[in-house]
């Protein structure tokens, strides 16, 4: 018993000193130079995050040029002329009297949305006929022509209300009861985790996320491709070791990253952060651990470094489109949905979201567990042909291609 107990302490001395080198090793790999690589983790999101912010700063589309084209020159015309002057959305650039010239700002692209007045508007008004106002929207830019429509919708509301609410008291109604009478059905709004619907709270976030999972393929799949080249570990260190050591040197700045980056939305953009700040913790964790196990998979499957930032390149690049931010997963089609599930900021994104807007994540626990499952899956599989690699200098199908590729060119120029 007692040389089995010495026997095992010798073991896991052994094993302890292997895994204090290893960490050491990772971690000055990751600062050497005058530009550590590990100083990418925390300056590109943040680049993201300045870049981003900067081009959503104004958070809402306003002040959209409009041209005014009144016919009818008249006091009711003239009324309808300020309303959407006066109104935040509009911009005048131009008022006409003639509908040629209201079409030619719109096709030289001075205005982006037309009012036509018609000349008959007060006749048509006083004998409660309905008045077709219309509305020319430039909508190539579907931003802009979204919230066009919904801000001449609003007004056009109020300026209907108004007009039926004159024309009752006309009639010998009380100012209250006419506006009883031409609006009797009113709708109270209530915009709750978004107050101002802006795009600087609904996007930076998840931009900031894009931004740090290419960080983490920049520095981490390199690390993993040089292994290859230079064998910088003897045999004797077991594959698992080496890449864990190389993805938790990523995961302890990782996660430091992505708060100093909220910490600047926060303060620079006035990003809310509504919940807890463990539980959006946890999500980020997850998230990262899910990156860097894909980013293990694709690095020991390319030929060399440069293939290993290119490869997993593709892969991130269409992963914010699937993530849900800009466009509902419950309106993607079977297959879009199906695609998205393979991307980790599809299980993020909006978990971080609801932890930032409305306080909590309902989806959290299990979005969490799923990310975990997907790094380690990836972490797996891509030790076991890390080892393979390793042990018996096995190529990939990747190298065995570009080999093939480079022994072609090289017969057909001979």
């Amino acid at each position: 018993m007692p040389c089995g107990r010495a026997c095992v302490s010798s073991i896991w001395q052994v094993t302890d000193m292997k895994v204090w080198h290893v960490l050491k090793q990772e971690w000055h790999w990751l600062w050497q130079g005058r530009f550590p690589v590990a100083a990418i983790l925390f300056l590109l999101p943040l680049a993201f995050t300045l870049a981003f912010g900067i081009i959503y700063y104004q958070n809402s589309v306003e002040r959209i040029p409009l041209v005014i084209c009144d016919e009818e020159q008249s006091v009711v015309s003239r009324t309808i002329v300020q309303a959407y002057s006066d109104a935040e959305k509009f911009q005048l650039v131009d008022q006409v009297t003639r509908s040629e010239d209201m079409v030619d700002d719109l096709n030289r692209g001075k205005a982006l949305v037309g009012l036509y007045i018609p000349e008959d508007l007060s006749k048509q008004v006083k004998l409660g006929n309905p008045v077709p106002l219309m509305l020319a929207v430039n909508s190539a830019n579907n931003m802009f022509g979204n919230a066009a429509l919904t801000a001449a919708s609003e007004i056009n509301k109020t300026l209907s209300v108004g007009i039926a609410a004159k024309l009752l008291e006309a009639g010998n109604q009380l100012p209250a009861a006419a506006m009883n009478m031409a609006y009797p059905v009113r709708l109270g709004i209530r915009i709750v985790n978004n107050p101002t619907a802006g795009y600087t709270s609904f996007m930076l976030a998840g931009l900031t996320m894009n931004g740090l999972q290419i960080a983490i393929m920049l520095v981490l799949c390199p690390l993993i491709a040089r292994e290859f080249q230079y064998h910088g570990y003897e045999k004797s260190i077991p594959s698992w070791l080496i890449l864990g050591a190389k993805v938790l040197g990523v995961l302890v700045m990782a996660v430091p990253s992505f708060f100093l980056s909220l910490g600047f939305l926060y303060y620079s953009f006035a990003v809310p952060v509504q919940g807890s700040l463990a539980a959006l913790a946890v999500m980020i964790t997850a998230f990262c651990l899910a990156v860097a196990g894909i980013m293990v998979l694709f690095a020991v499957l390319s030929p060399d470094a440069v293939m290993s930032i290119e490869m997993p390149l593709l892969y991130i690049m269409p992963g914010l489109l699937y993530s849900g931010l800009s466009w509902p997963d419950f309106y993607m089609s079977d297959v879009a949905a199906a695609i998205a599930q393979i991307f980790p900021m599809r299980h993020a994104a909006d978990s971080v979201r609801d932890i930032l807007l409305a306080g909590y994540a309902p989806a959290l626990v299990s979005q969490s567990l799923q990310l975990l499952l997907m790094g380690a899956g990836a972490f797996a599989l891509g030790t076991a042909i890390f080892a393979l690699r390793r042990r018996y200098g096995m190529k990939t199908f990747l190298e065995i291609a570009a080999g093939a590729i480079a022994r072609k060119r090289k017969g057909a120029r001979s």
